[in-house]
């Protein structure tokens, strides 16, 4: 970050962006190889989000952000038949619910920036953008395979699975310990 050096609209250089936040996750999956089914376990997300001026709300914003990314790696997906969605109502359109909530751990990292009032930076985005990679990520892990299209649905697990391993023993599952 360069506070000092202001965006120029007309040339488009200088420091559109003075504040950035970091952020990483790891998550905890079991993977059904019978089925497809991919549980989320645990997630722990760290977020350098600068000066944490409500601890409470800053974690909140974390977990919630964080089981709203893993619905995007697990269950939300928009369907479209001739270009009218599908699922357009809560009824139709799966988001997780608290019984699909994981174990969220915050660690919350404090680098103030010293451009921004009090020090803060962003929390909003952070752990949207790291979650959803770490299942996916996770069930690599677990499976040996990658899923390239979000959600990792139970077909997508097990199309990917038959792509590089015989058809799993019944009753057998697959876990990736989360990394620490």
């Amino acid at each position: 970050p360069y506070p000092g050096e202001p965006f120029d609209d007309k040339t488009y250089t200088g420091d559109a962006y003075p504040c950035f936040g970091w952020a990483a996750c790891v998550a905890d999956v079991d993977v059904d190889l019978d089925t497809g089914e991919v549980t989320v376990k645990s997630a722990v997300s760290a977020d350098d989000i600068g000066r944490v001026i409500h601890p409470v709300l800053a974690e909140g914003q974390v977990e919630g952000g964080t089981l709203q990314a893993v619905g995007y790696a697990t269950i939300e997906e928009i369907k479209l038949t001739d270009g009218r969605y599908q699922n357009d109502r809560l009824a139709t359109y799966l988001i997780p619910t608290a019984l699909d909530a994981p174990r969220i751990t915050s660690i919350l990292i404090e680098k103030p920036y010293s451009g921004s009032p009090h020090g803060a930076k962003g929390v909003g985005e952070l752990p949207m953008d790291v979650a959803a990679p770490a299942v996916l990520d996770a069930i690599h892990d677990a499976t040996g395979v990658w899923i390239h299209e979000l959600p990792a649905t139970p077909e997508r697990v097990l199309a990917a699975l038959a792509g590089i391993q015989a058809p799993p023993l019944p009753g057998t599952s697959a876990s990736a310990p989360a990394k620490p």
